[in-house]
């Protein structure tokens, strides 16, 4: 049997989207509404897959240069890191 290419996140979530909007909508019959809600189960595993796959790359872009981990909070007006970089200098 041929390997199923991996889902984007982007197209899980869009997927999931439709799941959602289609059981609030109570236009399904029960057995329908509960094949959905499996499959919405499924791509939310798929999006958090993708979510915990970036959060680790976003961590090891902010390692430091000595290899150990750099904490920052994207978006915030702190822009030094722990070991003295600052891209204003």
């Amino acid at each position: 049997m041929p390997q199923k290419k991996e889902q984007t996140f982007e197209n899980a979530l869009k997927e999931l989207e439709n799941i959602v909007a289609g059981l609030e909508s109570n236009e399904l019959s029960l057995n329908d509404a509960l094949e959905r809600f499996e499959k919405g189960v499924t791509l939310m595993r798929i999006c958090e897959q993708h979510l915990q796959n970036a959060e680790g790359k976003i961590k090891e872009l902010l390692k430091g240069k000595d290899g150990a981990f750099v904490e920052k909070i994207l978006g915030s007006t702190a822009d030094s890191f722990a070991d003295g970089e600052n891209s204003d200098e």
